[in-house]
């Protein structure tokens, strides 16, 4: 028993060697800095304890975060996950210059730096010389300039469309790979029993690029949740708290008022979130892998 073991380590000792750096780089970057956060979490007064998680769970702002956080991680997803599926089908299709319309419509968004997009959305939303309240105007959508980023639902609605138009192009290149793999016999087929363009939908690209939908709203939930740059540019977590989410928050919580521990607490509670909603994905995943 104990010869064969170690014949196996033998055998596996190269494939062991190249996975060492890899576990190394994930202890170091990853499992430290969660263990360090979480020690820091419960400092309080010298000693470990739960004031910290106490503070932050009853404080009269956590309610309003909470709240900030689902809207905006919902309506983002949401709007990202439609567009990007909407453009991925049509970009799917065959006409002239579609490599050129891919790279445009894909590339551009998502290449953008994170600050560059907050600022030129902070600059088309400003309520005196902004592009988007000149637009509405010209269109007779307004009859007055709206203060985008001063009152406090217009804020949350700016910053969710902003997100959208950075985050949807990820979305519908995840999209378009996943259409690729649908079988184009499935489509002919569906074609000869008369089926349109809906039900050939319904009953061929849905069903084989479900799975890759569910992973790809899993990823985009997880970055939205933890997406920091484009609002603190933009709004600074304001009017009144409107646009602060639990990464907002937590970071005003450090560096403005200096309160490292009961930032480390709902960085904690924002992890465990997080880890919660990423193992109900993955063992949806597993039970539709399963069927």
């Amino acid at each position: 028993m104990l010869r064969s073991a170690r014949t196996e380590l033998k055998k596996n000792a190269f494939a062991y060697r190249f996975v060492l750096p890899y576990v190394l780089f994930l202890c170091l970057f990853v499992l430290y800095p969660i263990v360090a956060n979480l020690h820091l979490s419960l400092q309080e007064d010298g000693e470990l304890g739960w004031g910290n998680y106490r503070y932050v769970l009853s404080s009269l702002d956590f309610a309003t975060i909470t709240s900030n956080t689902i809207v905006w991680t919902v309506g983002s997803v949401f709007l990202q996950s439609c567009l990007g599926l909407g453009l991925a089908l049509l970009l799917n299709q065959e006409f002239r210059g579609r490599a050129f319309f891919r790279a445009i419509i894909l590339v551009l968004p998502w290449a953008t730096p994170d600050i560059v997009v907050a600022v030129a959305w902070q600059w088309m939303y400003n309520d005196m010389y902004g592009v988007i309240n000149d637009v509405l105007f010209r269109l007779g959508l307004i009859d007055h300039y709206l203060p985008w980023l001063a009152q406090p639902n217009l804020a949350k609605a700016a910053v969710i469309i902003a997100n959208t138009w950075k985050g949807f192009a990820l979305s519908a290149m995840f999209y378009l790979a996943a259409l690729q793999t649908v079988p184009h016999s499935l489509y002919e087929a569906a074609e000869i029993d008369g089926a349109g363009i809906w039900r050939k939908f319904t009953s061929v690209t849905w069903p084989v690029i479900r799975p890759f939908i569910v992973t790809t709203l899993m990823l985009t939930t997880i970055w939205t949740i933890n997406y920091f740059p484009l609002i603190y540019t933009m709004t600074g977590g304001g009017p009144a708290n409107a646009t602060d989410t639990f990464v907002t928050y937590s970071y005003r919580l450090a560096f403005r008022f200096l309160e490292f521990e009961r930032s480390a607490a709902l960085s904690t509670f924002t992890f465990v979130i997080i880890l919660i909603i990423s193992t109900f994905y993955t063992l949806f995943l597993l039970r539709r892998g399963d069927e």
